[in-house]
């Protein structure tokens, strides 16, 4: 059935439609060995995450309780949960986006796609990807920084309103570095490189960048809303009893707390899963804008055209 299908090329000009119907495509097409190898991953960092969660949701609403604010040792846990929700968040993250973008390249060059595909053949992109992440995010958080300083603090210094106009101006100038990750996790470039890249695809294409961004940004929100709704009731089931001190029997029990726990496996599982559909929506969004900027798709038949033609 898969062979039936066209083949999604990364580097080709697209509309907003023909966006977002590729990134549902290939998900659609792949989503076995997809949720197989996510599944491997980031099922194992959901274990960990379940446990962060629920106690930094409980240290949470404790503290908007006004349970213990005053004990600085009592907010440690609370703030070593956070601290180990966030790490894990990013691991998370770091594994979804390499495993999504090597498949993506995979699929391209095996001739039977993703179809048969083991865990084998994309290790090695995966976790060069991943460190290859970690690369780009120390220096993406130093550029960022130095940016929002250069920009808002001189003009916060001038007068409190010009600070929050360049608060509003540094936000707009994000989508501009949002394309340095596929950029570098594709093309053998240089992390200066693929920013200097990124800001200039970026410019040219920045509507496009905001439109995929936000509405999938939204739709992965709505969804992991709904999944996490059986969990969030469960936790503040538990929280607001806890702050008035009378917690029934049945939520202290350990059933209560098992569920609790394999819900927000489930919800922090899910959210996982969800971000590859951003992943795979800036891609194709790169892929338009190589191909609309620097015509990625017809140096490549130009290319190949001139190969036939020696060969023959």
């Amino acid at each position: 059935m898969n062979q039936e299908r066209p083949l999604i090329k990364l580097y080709r000009t697209r509309t907003f439609g023909e966006k977002m119907s590729d990134t549902f495509d290939f998900v659609r097409e792949n989503w076995r060995p997809m949720l197989k190898y996510l599944t491997y991953l980031l099922l194992p960092v959901a274990l960990v995450q379940s446990f962060a969660t629920s106690n930094y949701m409980t240290g949470y609403m404790s503290f908007i309780n006004k349970i213990d604010t005053t004990n600085i040792d009592a907010m440690t846990p609370w703030l070593s949960s956070l601290g180990v929700s966030l790490l894990f968040n990013l691991i998370a993250m770091l594994f979804s986006c390499a495993l999504t973008y090597t498949m993506m390249q995979v699929y391209e060059q095996r001739p039977n796609r993703l179809q048969g595909i083991t865990f084998g053949e994309l290790s090695s992109g995966v976790w060069n990807k991943c460190g290859r992440q970690i690369v780009l995010i120390i220096l993406g958080g130093i550029l960022i920084t130095i940016l929002a300083v250069a920009i808002i603090i001189p003009l916060a210094v001038v007068n409190p309103a010009l600070g929050i106009l360049g608060a509003l101006i540094v936000f707009l100038l994000l989508p501009l570095i949002m394309l340095a990750n596929p950029i570098y996790l594709f093309e053998k470039i240089g992390v200066l490189g693929a920013y200097a890249k990124s800001i200039r695809l970026g410019w040219k294409t920045w509507a496009g960048i905001v439109a995929v961004i936000t509405v999938l940004y939204l739709l992965v929100t709505i969804l992991e809303s709904v999944v996490s709704i059986p969990w969030y009731i469960m936790v503040t089931v538990k929280n607001v009893f806890a702050a008035q001190n009378t917690e029934p029997s049945f939520v202290s029990s350990f059933g209560y707390t098992a569920i609790q726990y394999v819900l927000g496996v489930i919800s922090n599982f899910c959210a996982s899963c969800l971000m590859t559909l951003i992943s795979l929506g800036i891609a194709y969004q790169y892929g338009h804008a190589c191909d609309k900027v620097d015509g990625v798709t017809v140096d490549r038949d130009i290319e190949n055209f001139e190969s036939l033609n020696i060969e023959h």
